[in-house]
């Protein structure tokens, strides 16, 4: 398993305050005051204006954060387009057509996708994906009634989406060979009821048992409040009666033209791989140069290749990467704006720094609202206890 897969400023109106000091997810970094600890001992941000901020010299949660940079600058293999490698294209699997297959090439594509975690070429609807991308600039530019976009490391903006159409919709949302890959893959359930130094012996655990993600399936969720009642900033997926996958929230990522590389992240570090999985599905044509993402393929299990695959399959496709991966965002020397959706699936416990109303008061039940809308199907595919063979 690589990793990774690929499947083809202030509102009016509105009051603007952000999270800061937050070290986990996205690759944030901890900053030198106000730090608060949550009952699980993860720090979190606290919430303040920007005016406060600027005088602090604080920076914004998800701007700028904490990165993986100990080893040397990697090679780039892309995954398409003219400079295509056939090193990056063992990440890709094309599934054209997957609608309208028989069932045994739906349950080979999903096997084939949940052996190596790779990137769903031409998944979606090519056209229907091509019609977002001026919804996404007009939900961004336009004040939404209780959200709030924030901005994100490296020049990004990021916004929550709202509980409507077209982003509520069964083609996008609920494809089957997604839900299915998730369900098959997500095995880790150590962040259920457990601290952060609960989370990190288990890991030193897993590393010396050699670092296979079937590792995991032996660790079940811990009993207690932590378990019944996660903290702030810890996912309050499913219940404590449940286990696996569920859907976590969704966003809008704004990358404008010359933003700059991010640097190598991981979008959590507790507690490791098959915790939580992001999918990415671009609104804008992904080119090699207008900031897609890179992944270091292998890292999620502590694996090293010495090069990263950037992901720019045609538009339509489905990227699914461990959260846990390290990734960034390259550099965008295009002259367009870039968009794309993200949305999470997660076990219950994880932390990701996120509070419910981080994206403005309103961002809570409309994240609610997605997950009553995703987790039916979801949990259903959980249920068949599809495999990861």
């Amino acid at each position: 398993c690589a990793g990774v897969c690929t499947a083809m400023i202030p509102r009016a109106g509105l009051p603007f305050w952000r999270t800061f000091t937050a070290p986990f997810g996205r690759g944030r970094q901890p900053a030198v005051a106000r730090q608060l600890v949550n009952e699980a001992g993860f720090e979190v941000g606290v919430t303040m204006s920007p005016e406060e901020a600027d005088r602090l010299g604080l920076k914004p949660f998800g701007d700028g954060g904490a990165a993986n940079e100990s080893t040397p600058k990697r090679p780039k293999l892309y995954t398409h387009g003219p400079c295509a490698s056939p090193a990056a294209a063992q990440f890709v699997v094309p599934c054209l057509g997957f609608e309208d297959a028989h069932e045994a090439e739906r349950r080979r594509l999903a096997r084939e996708a949940l052996r190596r975690m790779r990137d769903m070429e031409s998944l979606l609807p090519q056209e229907w994906v091509r019609k977002l991308e001026a919804e996404a600039q007009s939900f961004l530019s336009l004040p939404q009634p209780g959200l709030i976009p924030q901005p994100l490391r490296a020049g990004r903006t990021e916004g929550h989406l709202s509980f409507t159409a077209p982003w509520a919709s069964d083609w996008l949302l609920k494809n089957e060979l997604v839900l299915e890959v998730i369900a098959g893959y997500m095995n880790n359930n150590l962040a259920a009821g457990r601290t952060q130094e609960e989370q990190q012996w288990s890991l030193v655990q897993w590393l010396t048992s050699g670092a296979h993600l079937e590792w995991f399936e032996l660790c079940g969720p811990k009993p207690g409040q932590l378990l019944e009642t996660p903290p702030p900033g810890c996912s309050d997926v499913g219940t404590q009666d449940e286990t696996g996958p569920f859907f976590g929230r969704i966003s809008l990522i704004h990358t404008p033209p010359g933003a700059e590389p991010q640097k190598h992240h991981r979008d959590i570090n507790f507690p490791g791989p098959a915790a939580q999985v992001t999918a990415q599905v671009a609104l804008t044509p992904l080119e090699a140069n207008n900031g897609p993402l890179a992944y270091v393929p292998g890292s999620h299990r502590m694996l090293t290749p010495g090069f990263e695959v950037v992901a720019n399959p045609p538009l339509g496709s489905v990227v699914l990467y461990d959260s846990f991966c390290e990734h960034r965002g390259i550099e965008h020397h295009g002259h367009r704006d870039r968009y794309a959706m993200y949305y999470e699936f997660e076990t219950r416990g994880v932390f990701s720094g996120y509070t419910a109303t981080h994206f403005g008061p309103e961002s809570e039940s409309h994240m609610q609202a997605f997950r009553g809308f995703v987790d039916p199907e979801l949990r259903a595919w959980v249920g068949r206890n599809v495999s990861l063979e």
